[in-house]
């Protein structure tokens, strides 16, 4: 049988949890390929102002809707409305198909690490990354990565989650301090440097350039995955979710940008194209730690111990809202809920680790499935679960629930309250929308076209 409900053991230990859950991958992989291809300071100024201004009320809220639940993401929405159900599974199904191709990001990542330790790295063609992807050897590193998540995830929330979060925060803050200074003392890194501090005022004209700041402020905080509303079932009823939501949105903006200068000034320095788009991880840094003649592949080793910490860390947040409704529907214990899950996620996986080798023939209206998978989930899923529960949150929660459970039965003073609420159900369920209006659009286009 399922054991009692889960808590996290302080307010440290669940900022921690959050914290690590929204750096991951969003900030360390694609917040620096979003920032080297979309215009550099000009997009980090944009994804700052919508992760304060969107990213805290959709963390305050979701976290709100777990906390008021208490079990699982499921049982929370139902809590609030007994008709939102399906719409609660979206959201568990959509970190979980985030899950097959993130888990691939992080066999890519182990491998790398491996490489690097191995003191490999240096002697790569160009190429080598194209080639990788092509073979069936990343299906094996994902398994490992997998397995990695999986272990950690059964030990539970306390001895679990919140543990290695903690462990892996610091140190993957202290690498990245540390990987940084590196960067900005490289000779020539003062390009690099201005390309993240001088903002190209024009690019602030493009809608398309805010409509990627805003899914990627989404992406980054964990919102519309059933994570943070699934953290929040964990949640103690005295701590100000408020001030959390305000302390996670900070910490992950500051770790991006931190990320930011510790990549693109050796980029530069070496004379990369910083527009290199997803490959910058695995392609570009690689050749850039070659190209060190002090300590490359030392800080190649420091760099891939940090992407992995980030991985694991979004993987475990992103597979706990399916094994917590596991443990709750079956009455199963975590352990055996953690096998059966991850077996289904390995199978479901395969076809998404062979998207560019043996399934490359394989495509989704033009997309290898790889990329259908992330347009999917990043350019329609996350921002119509988003839609749905700050509709949910501000219209159909009711007795002034919301601002109940995040002022803790009013003992706690937010400020701007009036205005947080009229954004909660008005702006942001609209503002949301014409982002996934716009990126419908091209999709329909493309299922007309074939």
């Amino acid at each position: 049988m399922a054991s009692q409900k889960d808590e996290w053991s302080s307010h440290f230990g669940f900022l921690m949890a959050a914290i690590a859950s929204a750096v991951g991958l969003g900030s360390i992989w694609r917040f620096p390929y979003l920032v080297g291809s979309y215009g550099g300071s000009a997009f980090i100024i944009m994804y700052t102002l919508l992760v304060i201004i969107v990213g805290v009320l959709g963390l305050a809220v979701e976290i709100a809707i777990g906390r008021n639940g208490g079990t699982d993401a499921v049982h929370s929405y139902t809590a609030i409305e007994p008709k939102s159900k399906f719409f609660s599974y979206i959201g568990i199904f959509t970190g979980f198909i985030i899950m097959t191709f993130y888990s691939l990001i992080g066999g890519w990542i182990l491998y790398y690490l491996f490489i690097s330790i191995t003191f490999s790295l240096s002697s790569l063609p160009i190429n080598h990354f194209d080639q990788f992807i092509a073979s069936d050897t990343p299906l094996y590193w994902q398994l490992l990565f997998i397995g990695l998540t999986s272990f950690i995830i059964m030990k539970g929330v306390t001895k679990g989650i919140e543990k290695y979060s903690k462990s892996m925060n610091i140190l993957l803050f202290i690498l990245i301090v540390v990987i940084t200074v590196r960067s900005v003392t490289l000779p020539n890194s003062i390009e690099g440097i201005r390309f993240l501090i001088n903002p190209d005022f024009s690019i602030f004209k493009d809608k398309s350039v805010w409509l990627m700041a805003i899914g990627q402020a989404f992406f980054s905080l964990s919102l519309g995955m059933a994570i943070m509303v699934t953290y929040g079932c964990y949640v103690p009823k005295s701590i100000n979710i408020a001030k959390s939501s305000f302390v996670v949105a900070l910490s992950t903006l500051f770790i991006a940008i931190l990320m930011g200068f510790a990549i693109f000034p050796a980029v530069f320095a070496f004379g990369f194209d910083p527009a290199s788009g997803p490959g910058l991880l695995f392609n570009v840094l690689p050749q850039v730690f070659a190209k060190m003649n002090v300590g490359g592949p030392i800080f190649a080793i420091l760099f891939f111990i940090a992407t992995f910490f980030a991985a694991i860390t979004s993987t475990i947040s992103l597979i706990e809202p399916v094994i917590a409704r596991t443990i709750k529907v079956t009455g199963f214990s975590r352990i055996r809920s953690t096998l059966i899950v991850t077996m289904v996620l390995i199978l479901v996986s395969i076809p998404v680790a062979f998207s560019f080798g043996r399934f490359q023939h394989i495509t989704i209206f033009g997309n290898s499935i790889f990329d259908a998978l992330d347009f999917v989930t990043d350019k329609i899923l996350l921002p119509f679960n988003a839609i749905v529960t700050f509709i949910l949150a501000g219209w159909f929660w009711k007795s002034n629930g919301l601002i109940n459970e995040i002022t803790n039965q009013g003992s706690i003073k937010i400020p701007f309250q009036k205005i947080s609420i009229w954004m909660i159900k008005v702006v942001l369920p609209a503002l949301i929308g014409i982002l996934l209006m716009s990126n419908i659009k091209p999709m329909l286009l493309s299922i007309i076209q074939h």
